[in-house]
C-alpha cells in the first residue's frame, strides 16, 4: 500500500467514525446510543477489511519481489560457477558481452520462457555462436541428463538470465535490476582467478557494440563525448566516441570532433589486442597527435588502402592516448 492509499483510508475512517460519534453523542436515548455504537463498530470493521486486504496484497508483492531477488543472486553464483568458457569478459570493471550456452542477452530476451528453460535444462548450445565450447562436458545440463543442475538451480539460472530483460521485469512487476551488474564485483571478491581471466579476455577481444554500416556515406562525423552525456553508453568512465563500431569504405572522410572539455586523441593501433595499445600504435594509418584534439577542435582522416590492409580482418581499432579505455573500431571495405 502506498502513502496516498494510506492517507485516503485514514481520512475516510476519520470522517465516518466522526460522523457516527457525533450522532451517538447528540442522542440521549440509550437504545439509540446502543444502535449507533453498533453502527460505529460495523463501520470501523468494514473500513479495516479493505485496508487489511491492501496490506496483505502489498506484503505478497513484496515477498514475491524479495524471492525473485534471492533467486537472481543464487542464479548469479551458479552462472559464475558453471559458465566459464568465454561466457563474458570484463572491461573497466564491468561485465561485457555476456552469453549463456553461446546465446547473447538479446537472443535470450527474444526467447519464450519455455525455450529459455530448454536451453538451460538440456544444455542446448547455440550452433551459430562465434565461440564454441571446448568440450561437451563444459556445457551444463539438468541432473536428469547427468548434469549438475537440479530443478532449483535451473529456476535460479532462469531468473538470473531473465533479470537482463526489462520487458520481462516490467510484465511481472519486478524491480529493474540486472543481475549481471553485480557479477563483476562478485567474481572479484569470490573468484579472483575467473575475474582476471575475464579482464584478460576483454583486453584480447574488446567489444564495440553493434556494427553500423556507413559504407554509403562519403563523409562520417564522430563526436568525442563525456561519459554519461547525450545518451551515449560509454565503456570508459571518462569519455567515448559516439560511433564506436562502424563500417566504412576506402576513401571515406572521417572527422572527429571533441565535444568534451579535455583533450583526447584518435590513434590507430595494429592488431586486435588492447592490453597494451601504446606499444602497438599505427601512426602510419592515423593518429591525431600526442597533443590531442582540444575541446571543440576536430581531426580529419581519409580512409586509405593502408588502413584496409593493416590487419587481415580489415579492421582498425583506435583509442585515446590519454585514456586507453576509450576504444572504437573501423571495419573497412574497398
Amino acid at each position: 500500500m502506498n502513502i496516498g492509499q494510506a492517507i485516503v483510508g485514514i481520512i475516510l475512517l476519520v470522517i465516518v467514525v466522526g460522523g457516527l460519534l457525533y450522532l451517538f453523542y447528540s442522542r440521549t436515548n440509550a437504545v439509540e446510543k446502543t444502535g449507533y455504537g453498533a453502527l460505529i463498530m460495523l463501520a470501523v470493521i468494514s473500513l479495516l477489511i479493505p485496508v487489511f486486504w491492501i496490506l496483505e496484497g502489498n506484503n505478497q508483492a513484496s515477498a514475491k519481489t524479495q524471492q525473485f531477488n534471492v533467486a537472481v543472486n543464487q542464479g548469479m553464483q551458479i552462472y559464475a560457477q558453471f559458465c566459464t568458457d568465454q561466457c563474458y569478459s570484463i572491461i573497466n570493471s564491468k561485465i561485457a558481452n555476456p552469453t549463456y550456452n553461446g546465446y547473447t542477452i538479446a537472443e535470450m530476451n527474444a526467447m519464450k520462457d519455455d525455450d529459455l528453460n530448454r536451453v538451460i535444462y538440456a544444455g542446448i548450445y547455440n550452433p551459430q555462436a562465434a565461440h564454441q565450447p571446448k568440450s561437451s562436458s563444459s556445457v551444463q545440463t539438468s541432473d536428469k541428463f547427468g548434469g549438475a543442475l537440479d530443478a532449483n538451480k535451473v529456476q535460479y539460472l532462469f531468473d538470473f538470465l531473465r533479470s537482463a530483460d526489462p520487458t520481462y521485469l516490467q510484465q511481472n512487476g519486478y524491480p529493474n535490476q540486472n543481475g549481471f551488474d553485480q557479477l563483476a564485483e562478485y567474481l572479484q571478491n569470490n573468484d579472483p582467478t575467473a575475474y582476471q581471466a575475464a579482464v584478460t579476455l576483454g583486453q584480447q577481444n574488446p567489444t564495440f557494440g553493434a556494427l553500423v554500416d556507413m559504407t554509403k556515406q562519403k563523409t562520417v562525423s564522430i563526436n568525442i563525448v563525456k561519459a554519461g552525456s547525450g545518451g551515449v553508453s560509454c565503456t570508459s568512465p571518462v569519455a567515448c566516441y559516439d560511433k564506436p563500431n562502424i563500417k566504412v569504405k576506402v576513401g571515406t572522410v572521417i572527422t572527429w570532433t571533441n565535444k568534451d572539455n579535455q583533450p583526447h586523441t584518435a590513434t590507430a593501433i595494429k592488431g586486435g589486442s588492447t592490453a597494451n595499445p601504446q606499444s602497438n600504435i599505427a601512426s602510419q594509418v592515423f593518429d591525431s597527435g600526442q597533443g590531442g584534439i582540444q575541446a571543440n577542435q576536430t581531426f580529419t582522416y581519409t580512409v586509405t588502402a593502408n588502413a584496409y590492409n593493416l590487419n587481415s580482418n580489415h579492421t582498425v581499432i583506435y583509442y585515446c592516448r590519454f585514456h586507453p579505455t576509450m576504444l572504437a573500431q573501423l571495419t573497412i571495405v574497398q
